[in-house]
C-alpha cells in the first residue's frame, strides 16, 4: 500500500512575502519602542535641555513649549526616593 505524498510531507505554513515583511517590520517597530522605554527619565530630561540650549531658535515658542512639556512629563517619572540634596 502506497501513502500519499501529502500525507508524508511535512506542513508548513505559507506566508506571503508581504506578510513577512509587515512581520519583520512590526517587531522591528516594537524593539524600538521597548528600547526608547528603557531610557531613564534623567536623560530624556538631560536631552530636552541640550535640544533647548543648541537647537530651538530664540523665537521658537511651539518648540519651546514642547520641550518644557517634556521636561515636566519626565520629571514626574523620577525617582526622588535615592535623592541626595
Amino acid at each position: 500500500m502506497k501513502i500519499p505524498r501529502e500525507e508524508t510531507s511535512p506542513m508548513f505554513h505559507q506566508m506571503s512575502f508581504e506578510d513577512r515583511e509587515m512581520f519583520a517590520y512590526n517587531s522591528y517597530q516594537e524593539r524600538k519602542r521597548q528600547e526608547l522605554a528603557n531610557v531613564a527619565p534623567e536623560l530624556r530630561i538631560k536631552y530636552c535641555f541640550e535640544f533647548l540650549k543648541g537647537y530651538v531658535a530664540d523665537r521658537d515658542q511651539e518648540m519651546s513649549k514642547r520641550c518644557y512639556d517634556g521636561i515636566a512629563k519626565y520629571s514626574e517619572l523620577l525617582d526622588w526616593s535615592e535623592s541626595h540634596f
